[in-house]
């Protein structure tokens, strides 16, 4: 007799995946005896990328409804198996797309012929059992989706022992539904569900009992699928691969330890493998997020990383906000050229609030760029401005993510509307809080000899990527790449950029002007001439 069979209902999790597998086996055999390379969980993303590509990695979890991590460990398969091919996004350097290679493409009769056999005979087992699965499918769905399955335990568990249902680890209210749907729900379940979890590598349907409550507490199987999600999305998207299977493998050591034990709140857990992770990468964007709130570890502004104190001066009517990132700019003591900066916006129209601002400076003796108070942004306007500085397209720095074929080479832009100034002396300000593209423009800007950094050290942020979704109510920032000089291979990752001049960022601008004046022999005069708004 079956063992697994005897235990009844509470395994049907395992019943799910053994059905699950012994599908995917005959369409793998299937795949084999008409001499295809191809596997049986491959499917769903071929048929979105046939009829919807190219496509995002995370355009397709979205769609397809699976993990980040999942989707990335399905397309390096067909990725190592020519079935796709990735390229860049036209409209993001930054993120790959996939589409189907030419070879992709001419399997497509032959596997639509398949499908179609394989799916009339897997619903005709279910036919022939009294189920008509899709329907039923559909019902489950959309009963997990309206009430979680974890949520109506714990309730039920908590009435029994006289515990409210508010002091459980997740807060969901139970809907009432129909007993004639649930008892044929019943019949059919465990059928239905292998195809429901079919295409779900490593899911759990117990992480949708987690709500984004700052003060909701986790439980210990919510904390074991959070850091097997995490674990998950290191070994798959990490920007260093053998990084990744390490923090990802200590994770998991860490919490068999019972490390986690005490991280009872969100807040307090995804701060506690922040901290892990920083400890073992030192990479400063890798956090975790919980709810709506910030990434865990995030930098706050430094009380010491304050405007200089010339800058305050500079315009008696202030901004009521940035412009594009603009956020003051003018001529100052003897046509220097002034530019707060406190962002690089992805904004179309942001090219011509840089435009403004450089026909000002058409005529000025320096320029001075503040970044003590930018965050990041896009590559895009850092490549726009910097041309402003050069008198052709030059190289500025390079960037190599995981799973691109080769590095992406960022060069200034093409064109600029207004007139250059390839010799105009350039003063960078920085501060502890300049991270990020705000990096990388003065990174770009000193390697290529155009800039003097002048203030703080940096906040070593060298690394770029993005949110990963991991269970309800947590994400982490996860760097898939890195920015770095292509002549030395070197970025600024963790250690930030050492000014060439270092003074605390509240003196940086005076000490700026002092350069100025030293190299252009100007006199020393007062720094609070008129300001203007790019807007005016």
């Amino acid at each position: 007799m079956d063992y697994i069979r005897q235990l009844g209902p509470v395994v049907l999790d395992h019943r799910f995946r053994r059905m699950s597998e012994a599908l995917l086996r005959s369409a793998e055999e299937i795949y084999e005896a008409r001499r295809l390379q191809f596997r049986g969980r491959w499917m769903s993303t071929y048929q979105l990328l046939h009829s919807e590509g190219p496509l995002a990695v995370g355009q397709i979890a979205d769609r397809l409804r699976l993990t980040h991590p999942g989707v990335i460990g399905i397309t390096d398969e067909m990725l190592g198996a020519g079935i796709i091919h990735d390229a860049r996004d036209p409209d993001d350097a930054r993120r790959r797309v996939l589409a189907l290679t030419p070879r992709g493409k001419r399997l497509s009769a032959e596997l639509t012929t398949i499908w179609t056999q394989l799916g009339k005979a897997q619903r005709g087992r279910f036919t022939d059992a009294g189920c008509d699965i899709m329907a039923v499918l559909a019902a489950v769905e959309d009963d997990l989706a309206e009430r979680s399955l974890s949520a109506e335990v714990l309730e039920n568990l908590g009435r029994r022992r006289g515990v409210s249902s508010g002091n459980v680890s997740t807060v969901a209210k139970r809907n009432a539904a129909p007993a004639r749907r649930m008892a044929r729900t019943a019949l059919c379940f465990i059928g239905g569900a292998a195809m429901l979890f079919a295409n779900l590598p490593g899911s759990l349907e117990a992480q949708s009992a987690l709500v984004g409550v700052a003060g909701a507490r986790i439980d210990a199987p919510a904390k074991a699928a959070l850091v097997n999600a995490l674990a998950d999305s290191l070994i798959n998207g990490y920007i260093y691969e053998k990084t990744g299977r390490m923090m990802a493998d200590t994770l998991r050591a860490e919490l068999r330890a019972g490390a986690y034990d005490k991280a009872s709140t969100g807040d307090s857990l995804s701060l506690r493998l922040t901290s892990t992770l920083r400890r073992l990468s030192d990479d400063r964007h890798l956090g975790v997020r919980f709810g709506g709130s910030r990434p865990a570890g995030a930098r706050t502004e430094r009380a010491g990383s304050m405007m200089p104190a010339d800058a305050a001066r500079l315009a008696p009517g202030a901004f009521a906000a940035p412009d594009h990132g603009v956020a003051r700019a003018g001529l100052i003591d003897g046509n220097v050229g002034y530019l707060d900066l406190r962002g690089f916006s992805g904004d179309p129209e942001a090219t011509a609030a840089i435009d403004s601002v450089m026909s000002r400076f058409a005529n000025a003796r320096a320029l001075i760029i503040d970044l003590g108070r930018n965050r990041g942004g896009g590559p895009a306007i850092i490549q726009y401005l910097s041309a402003y500085l050069f008198n052709e397209r030059t190289h500025l720095v390079s960037s190599f993510a995981r799973g691109m074929s080769g590095p992406l080479e960022r060069w200034t832009a093409d064109r600029v509307a207004g007139k250059r100034r390839p010799g105009i002396p350039v003063y960078i300000l920085t501060s502890g809080n300049t991270i990020s593209a705000a990096e990388s423009f003065a990174f770009g800007l000193r390697i290529t000899g155009r800039a003097t950094l002048v203030g703080e050290r940096t906040a070593g942020g060298g690394h770029f990527g993005g949110f990963v979704q991991l269970i309800p109510g947590f994400a982490v920032f996860l760097p898939r790449g890195r920015t770095y000089d292509p002549r030395t291979n070197k970025g600024w990752e963790a250690e930030g950029l050492k000014p060439d001049v270092e003074v605390p960022y509240p003196q940086a601008l005076e000490a700026a002007m002092d350069l100025i004046r030293r190299v252009s022999r100007l006199p020393a005069r007062g720094s609070n001439l008129p300001c203007f708004a790019v807007n005016e």
